[in-house]
């Protein structure tokens, strides 16, 4: 799903998707209960790349149910709200090349602060996701 930019709401969305250092992604648990955690993204301008450590909750609860919910912090005192719905896909790193610099780009103090090199973190987050939103919900 492309964002139309043309739609000054739909576009400030947009360049909060590019900006914002962290989304809520929400999956669902094999037994039902929701699973909400917030993660380090980026936005493609087409879907949402997320690294993340392998076998973890979330990544178990995508093999069983590729549904997933993203969404940004509420601002504004909650008039500002963006809320993606989507399919989620476990991809190669091979597939995140063209992506990777503009996460570290994003994250590097954040890594570096962590103690971490790139390459460290990207050892240790290996398991790339990508969601790929079937709906935005924002007012």
């Amino acid at each position: 799903m492309a964002i139309d930019r043309s739609h000054p709401k739909y576009a400030h969305v947009d360049r909060r998707l590019q900006a914002e250092p962290i989304i809520w992604l929400s999956s669902v648990r094999p037994d039902g209960r929701p699973h909400l955690v917030p993660v380090w993204f980026v936005w493609d301008g087409e879907s949402v790349t997320i690294f993340s450590q392998p076998n973890n909750q979330k990544i178990r609860n995508i093999r069983a149910n590729q549904n997933v919910c993203l969404a940004l912090e509420a601002a504004n005192e909650g008039e500002d709200v963006a809320i993606l719905e989507g399919t989620a896909e476990f991809i190669t790193m091979d597939a995140t090349a063209p992506i990777q610099p503009a996460y570290m780009g994003k994250y590097q103090e954040s890594i570096t602060e962590m103690g971490w090199t790139p390459e460290s973190m990207m050892a240790s987050y290996s398991q790339p996701i990508r969601v790929t939103p079937t709906k935005l919900i924002a007012w």
